[in-house]
């Protein structure tokens, strides 16, 4: 075996030498090291190349304004409205400034018109040394301009980029805000929040009183007659200062009264509310319909700190939510009216009050949890903007921002299903319960027989209206296409809605659970009008919600009247009541005719501008809608005949109830007059004059029908002397809407 280490030559092998094997060992880890220090010398050498420009010094950009996260204040100078903000140069190179601009567009008008930008000295582009400033002047020539504020953004496009970083960052962006005022100073320029949180000083007070072992609690009650008197004459004053013509032409997007800050940054939280021609009329009827619920109140004897302070909050949700602009925001308020609502009913309700309370609990909890679902995927997925002061974000909750992200184009899916049809049933689910709308409705004859008389006044004439106003608000604003995807079954929800109700009604001997189901069946008017899509549909839905609140305040209200008096609504124990109370008598079959759409009283608009709107679309389902109106009718009427005409019941002389008034039923007084009066005058004015509510709510229903309904042969009429097409959305402006469509057709 040791021959193998020499050369052996018979075999014609070569087998190395001891001397040759040392030298190979060695030379071998010498070639690998040698191979190392190439391979890591190339790369550095290029990279040595390449070290001027990466080692260049290169601006870094910063904003700054007086006060730090908030928008810039524009003061007045003269008729217009001035301020700046500063642009820093924090690098080591030079900055140029490429350009500084509004960020608006005649085709997406975000501010008002007169509106400009430039660098102090003139001009939007400039080149700034290390360690420099520039101003930017930012002016709201106001010459006329029709907003009354001013909320928007002034665009800064530079060369800078981020520390650590080689490739320019993104734009940044500086709030800007201006006030023009409109007379009572920070009331006025508050407006909507003392509206909302005025109600909540009774509830800290309430809150004192009871610390204090205050014993007359009667006061209280009287305080919070106050508090939502002092809120309805403040709506008043909003009602009178409201442009009715103004659009989103406008600038702010169409809203009025707005009042814009970072709430919680950390989420991109903004308190952001305002109103326009689709939430006007709904804070103008909570405000109404708050105090005549405060009126009706004084049926209430028990525990009246905790009832008051429980109506109080009450009312501040219901106003959040009619003003909110952000969908976090709106969350808030809409969670917020659910606790009050379940003790109002659970505590001072009727025999079955737990289980109508749980009832109304549960389902609006439900619903609930389909609206934060879809907010939330609104929020993860909305894209590039800015909070109102300018800081950069990629998620946020504004409602007019993610208005402008096509969301049909993006192709999202959910499931496997198109995530916009998705989002679309979960809000219209949580929406329809608060309608509400078949099959969801069980709750709410629960609810209202159950429920004090306030409570029920509260429930019918503003609660039901935040369903409708929602799929306004959210579904329609956000969701165009869907909408569009969506509407027949909404018609035909709406239809099913007013028939099925108008035959439970009819079914019905208790007077409260008769009203109840009959709001079933008026709601379904609002949705079939929703459905239609048309400029008239829209606005027949804003009606409808505007006078039922009126009507069935009314008729809640007097169904307490005759209960407060004999305990009981069995419509079939009565009979002859007229010739016992002919005043509320007059007043009861005032609120029937109304409610049933009799020609001369409010009622009536509604479903006539519902048939006008949807029978271009929906013939059939139209004509169906109209057997309602005969249902409805038939109804309402048989109710009247039974309880005031015929004989009257001399079994009443005995009753217990009626020994403190001689065996005779009391007529009306005047706090319940009070209470009812209101809502009369504006049902019969409203009736021979509807002109007042169809201007307040006319440019409102316009807007909302440009973003989801094109001009076409089903319509009647457009707006006049505005161009009709609906507005881009951002990523795509036209062809990102056709796409959209396009991607609703085609998605499973």
């Amino acid at each position: 075996m040791s021959n193998l280490s020499f050369v052996n030559t018979r075999r014609g092998v070569a087998v190395a030498s001891p001397a040759r094997s040392t030298s190979m060992k060695l030379l071998i880890p010498l070639l690998a090291a040698l191979s190392l220090v190439l391979g890591a010398a190339l790369p550095a050498a290029a990279q040595t190349l390449d070290a001027p420009r990466a080692l260049e010094p290169r601006g870094q950009i910063a904003l700054r304004a007086e006060a730090p996260g908030a928008p810039v204040e524009l003061a007045a100078s003269g008729p217009d409205y001035a301020g700046s903000f500063t642009i820093e140069n924090r690098g080591d190179g030079p900055l140029k400034v490429t350009r500084v601009i509004v960020r608006t567009s005649p085709e997406d008008p975000r501010v008002p018109p007169g509106v400009s930008a430039e660098l102090e000295g003139g001009g939007t582009a400039a080149s700034l040394p290390p360690g420099a400033r520039r101003k930017v002047v930012v002016r709201w020539r106001t010459e006329g301009v029709r907003a009354r504020e001013l909320y928007g953004h002034v665009i800064v496009e530079s060369d800078a980029v981020a520390a650590g970083a080689v490739a320019p960052g993104r734009t940044l962006a500086m709030g800007i805000h201006a006030e023009r005022g409109r007379g009572l100073g920070f009331v006025g320029d508050h407006i909507l929040s003392i509206l909302t949180f005025l109600p909540l000083l009774g509830v800290v007070a309430i809150f004192l009183a009871h610390l204090l072992r205050y014993k007359d609690d009667r006061k209280l009650r009287l305080m919070t007659v106050v508090l939502m008197g002092v809120n309805l004459v403040l709506a008043g004053w909003l009602y009178a200062q409201f442009d009715r013509s103004f659009t989103r032409a406008d600038g702010n997007d169409g809203y009025q009264f707005i009042e814009h800050g970072v709430w919680i940054r950390s989420l991109n939280v903004e308190y952001f509310v305002g109103v326009d021609g689709v939430s006007i009329s709904m804070v103008l009827l909570t405000a109404l319909i708050s105090f005549v619920g405060a009126l009706a109140s004084y049926s209430v004897h028990d525990q009246l700190k905790g009832y008051f302070a429980m109506y109080n909050l009450l009312v501040t949700g219901m106003f959040g939510v009619f003003i909110a602009l952000d969908l976090f925001l709106f969350f808030v308020f809409w969670e917020v009216m659910l606790l009050p609502m379940y003790f109002l009913i659970g505590i001072w309700g009727g025999p079955r009050r737990e289980y109508a309370a749980i009832k109304f609990f549960l389902y609006t909890l439900a619903g609930s949890v389909f609206m934060l679902l879809a907010f939330i995927w609104f929020y993860l997925n909305a894209g590039h903007t800015y909070l109102v002061d300018g800081q950069a974000t990629e998620r946020i909750f504004s409602i007019p921002e993610l208005s402008r992200v096509a969301w049909a184009a993006q192709g999202l899916e959910i499931l496997g299903v198109a995530a916009v049809k998705v989002v679309w049933i979960w809000l219209f689910v949580a929406f329809a319960i608060k309608i509400p709308m078949f099959p969801f409705h069980t709750w709410l004859p629960d609810a209202h027989v159950e429920a004090p008389t306030a409570i029920s006044v509260i429930l019918a004439g503003v609660l039901l209206k935040m369903g409708t106003y929602g799929i306004l608000r959210i579904n329609f604003t956000l969701l165009p296409e869907a909408t569009q995807w969506a509407a027949p079954a909404m018609a035909t929800f709406g239809v099913i809605n007013i028939l099925y109700g108008a035959f439970c009604a009819m079914a019905q001997s208790d007077l409260k659970k008769l009203v109840a189901y009959s709001s079933v069946s008026h709601m379904g008017f609002a949705l079939l009008a929703l459905g239609a899509m048309t400029p008239q549909g829209i606005q027949a839905c804003l009606v409808q919600m505007f006078n039922h609140g009126l009507i069935t305040g009314m008729l809640f209200t007097l169904v307490g009247v005759v209960y407060d008096r004999v305990h009981t609504r069995d419509i079939d124990k009565f009979g002859g009541l007229a010739s016992e109370m002919p005043l509320y008598t007059a007043f009861m079959g005032f609120a029937l005719m109304a409610s049933l759409g009799l020609p001369g009283l409010s009622g009536f608009w509604g479903e006539a501008l519902t048939f006008i709107g949807a029978f271009p679309r929906y013939r059939a389902l139209t004509i169906l809608a109209a057997v309602g109106v005969i249902l409805t009718a038939a109804y309402h009427l048989w109710a009247l005949q039974r309880m005031f005409l015929g004989t009257f019941r001399a079994s009443w002389r005995q009753s217990k109830y009626l020994e403190p008034f001689g065996g005779k039923f009391p007529e009306i007084n005047g706090r319940e007059i009070a209470s009812i009066a209101p809502l009369a005058v504006l049902v019969l004015l409203l009736g021979f004059w509807p002109r007042p509510l169809l201007r307040l709510i006319d440019r409102g229903a316009l807007e909302v029908h440009r973003l989801v309904d094109r001009p076409g042969p089903s319509q009647i009429a457009g707006a006049p002397g505005v161009d009709s097409g609906a507005p881009a959305r951002a990523a795509a402006p036209e062809a990102g809407a056709a796409a959209g469509r396009g991607v609703l057709a085609s998605a499973r």
